[in-house]
């Protein structure tokens, strides 16, 4: 309920049981909550089922939002990526789109349930941010820090349910930076961040346990950034690294990696030559280039991660001067900052792809073209063992 937000729940079991187990505030808190007294095996059952249920999906399909056109002042608002709504069903705010410079529709009221389907419609019309009030979005980043922190302590690693807390957690320290800076609540959330995928990690001990029930419908710059701390874990236990401190610093800077970026699939793009082959704009190609610098600045204020803003510079570099946004010379790379840069090049490889023995062979074949030194191609046998196909 502290993730997803209010919705109607039927309760079935005997009369006492119900009354001492479920607490009345609960109870109470949605008017279309209701109980199924047991026995079931009534006359009456179904009646009394249909119309409670119907009760039920009455609130659950009141979507007919109203869809006024607003004339707005731009600077009131802040555009929010499309994709990170995708990890809600109802959002706390009032959520609108922008038809002109200075005039908004408002497409989904607050706390009012959507679907992913209304989400993908607009997603395939080409619309890349919705807009929610300036206001709102304090408030919203305030709340939502609290829900993730309290959410982590109660959420067992083995639920396939943490990805979901896991991948919001990294949508919300994004937005947080972006909109207010490394404030200490940022800090905060990074630290539950990188406990949670730690000890996660030490259950999954493999990078197909931890696909085995990933949500790829969350394909982007959160998911990427995700995916690369799993295998960055992965990647480091395999080359003998038992410090965890050296692991934290791996997933503090696999979340911040693509702060910068202005677009999700952007995330997909490791290379130059590789983004020139889309149709984006040169304000866009710029930013592109300086999102790993932008990114590091950002991760220098983390006090309890020093030097992830090395690895993060450094997390496009390829061999022979071929990356950006520096081009250093292969001696300056280490051993941590080649694990990195292949865990978020196979990263952005599998999100939002099921992963078997072709996509396992394209990547094997694709990486060993681009990191052809000596450091990168040590770290590609380590990479071969965890990737694999398992029979």
């Amino acid at each position: 309920m502290e993730l997803t937000g209010d919705r109607p729940i039927l309760f079935f079991g005997h009369e006492a049981v119900i009354k001492d187990r479920i607490d009345q505030d609960l109870f109470q808190r949605n008017e279309c909550n209701d109980t199924v007294y047991k026995p079931l095996d009534r006359d009456d059952f179904l009646d009394e089922l249909k119309s409670k249920v119907d009760k039920a999906l009455a609130w659950a399909n009141d979507e007919n939002f109203e869809q006024g056109l607003e004339e707005v002042n731009p600077e009131e608002f802040i555009p929010m990526k499309l994709r990170a709504f995708f990890l809600y069903s109802n959002f706390p705010y009032d959520i609108y789109l922008a038809v002109t410079q200075k005039n908004y529709i408002r497409i989904i009221n607050a706390n009012k349930l959507y679907g992913h389907s209304t989400l993908s419609t607009y997603a395939k019309k080409g619309i890349k941010f919705l807009h929610i009030k300036k206001d709102d979005q304090l408030k919203y980043l305030e709340i939502e820090t609290q829900k993730c922190l309290k959410a982590f302590p109660k959420m067992d690693v083995k639920n396939s349910d943490i990805y979901l807390l896991q991948l919001r957690t990294i949508t919300i320290i994004h937005q947080y930076i972006l909109a207010l800076g490394v404030s200490e609540n940022v800090q905060i959330l990074m630290d539950a961040i990188v406990n949670s995928v730690s000890q996660t990690a030490k259950i999954k001990t493999t990078i197909h346990s931890v696909l085995a029930d990933y949500p790829q419908l969350y394909e982007g710059i959160s998911s990427k950034s995700l995916l690369t701390a799993y295998l960055a874990e992965n990647l480091a236990r395999k080359v003998g690294w038992d410090s965890d401190s050296t692991k934290n610093k791996l997933i503090a800077a696999a979340v911040l990696q693509d702060i910068a970026l202005p677009e999700d699939s952007m995330s997909k793009i490791n290379t130059l030559s590789e983004f020139k082959k889309h149709d984006f704009n040169e304000d866009e190609l710029e930013k592109f280039i300086n999102h790993p610098t932008v990114a590091a600045n950002f991760a220098n204020q983390f006090i309890s991660y020093p030097d992830i803003d090395h690895l993060i510079e450094n997390h496009h570099e390829l061999s022979q001067r071929k990356g950006f946004p520096n081009r250093p010379s292969s001696s300056r790379f280490t051993q941590m900052i080649a694990l990195f840069n292949t865990a978020q090049y196979v990263a952005g490889e599998i999100d939002g792809q099921k992963f078997d023995h072709a996509l396992f062979s394209l990547i094997h074949k694709s990486i060993t073209k681009d990191y052809t030194s000596a450091i990168f191609r040590e770290m590609q046998k380590y990479l071969k063992d965890i990737l694999k196909a398992q029979k």
